[in-house]
């Protein structure tokens, strides 16, 4: 089998069966399946009857785990790993296959962004214009490294999961992820250095765009949940070994951000009592920044 495309889902509803939809048209010509890996204990995605897509249930275990699951199972030489929230195209699998055939020993990233339905929304609320002012509406926002280069292929010090395809004999040189992670987030940290202590090379492709597809998510509250989560797991990162993802609080900063998380509600009531006006933009961006800076303080502290 050429590929198998993997995808853990928890709970996504709308989101996710627009990705599985877009998933099924993408590789319909290709000698290709789809595991979808359920990671919910309460909801089953709803699966059309297709012979190339599997469902198995992973029951809460995480995304480590679900990807994982999905490998072992997999029959494709080469493993295309997709978040619940990625729409994929004929074009953009059809452009990783060639990757892979031109390139060899390497993994790769293509760009994503959101899609215009999303960014045009967001525009109107305060959250979504701190957002776009940020840059957190594409990889390369993300990404924030001044070797980004637009309509290229280019090296890359990592990979995200997100989007990333790699060889099947490369991913079983790892045993795979870390499935120590008890949130999403830093076994991205880990995976990369494990395929490169086994000689692999990382690209992204910003000629080819994919949609992040994060309508269900556009609420501040989401967003301030998972930056917690993700520092517990950042916290976890440092037990293993990875120190140089420490952060450091000296005791100011620590009494500062105990206070703002101990009455996080009045201050989140706050910020929904600022008037939408984008001239008060400024202030209500460093309210969000200090109400995140004291998540993360109780993510990373709490574990």
């Amino acid at each position: 089998m050429q590929l198998s495309v993997i995808i853990p889902t928890k709970d996504r509803g709308d989101v996710f069966d627009q990705t599985l939809r877009c998933a099924i048209e993408s590789i319909d010509h290709l000698d290709a399946e789809i595991i979808v890996v359920n990671d919910s204990k309460s909801t089953q995605p709803d699966i059309p009857k297709n012979e190339k897509i599997r469902l198995i249930n992973n029951s809460n275990s995480g995304v480590a785990s679900a990807r994982n699951a999905g490998a072992k199972i997999s029959h494709g030489q080469l493993l295309l790993f997709l978040d619940d929230d990625i729409v994929i195209s004929k074009n953009s699998v059809e452009h990783v296959l060639n990757l892979h055939q031109q390139i060899k020993n390497a993994c790769f990233n293509v760009n994503w962004e959101y899609p215009l339905s999303v960014q045009e929304s967001m525009r109107y609320t305060q959250f979504g214009r701190f957002m776009k002012s940020h840059g957190l509406t594409s990889f390369k926002g993300w990404y924030a490294d001044p070797s980004w280069r637009d309509n290229a292929l280019f090296p890359s010090k990592s990979v995200a999961s997100f989007h990333l395809s790699i060889l099947r004999s490369d991913f079983e040189k790892v045993k795979g992820y870390n499935e120590q992670f008890p949130h999403a987030g830093f076994e991205d940290y880990d995976f990369p250095l494990q395929l490169k202590q086994v000689g692999l090379s990382f690209y992204i492709d910003s000629r080819v765009t994919v949609f992040h597809n994060e309508a269900d998510r556009m609420k501040l509250e989401n967003w301030l949940n998972s930056q917690e989560r993700r520092a517990a797991t950042r916290s976890v990162a440092v037990s293993m070994g990875y120190t140089e993802l420490k952060l450091h609080y000296g005791l100011t900063k620590r009494i500062l951000l105990s206070i703002i998380s101990k009455y996080s509600e009045f201050f989140l009531h706050v910020l929904r009592v600022f008037p939408n006006i984008k001239t008060i933009d400024p202030l209500y961006f460093k309210w969000i920044a200090a109400i995140q800076a004291s998540k993360i303080f109780k993510g990373y502290t709490s574990h």
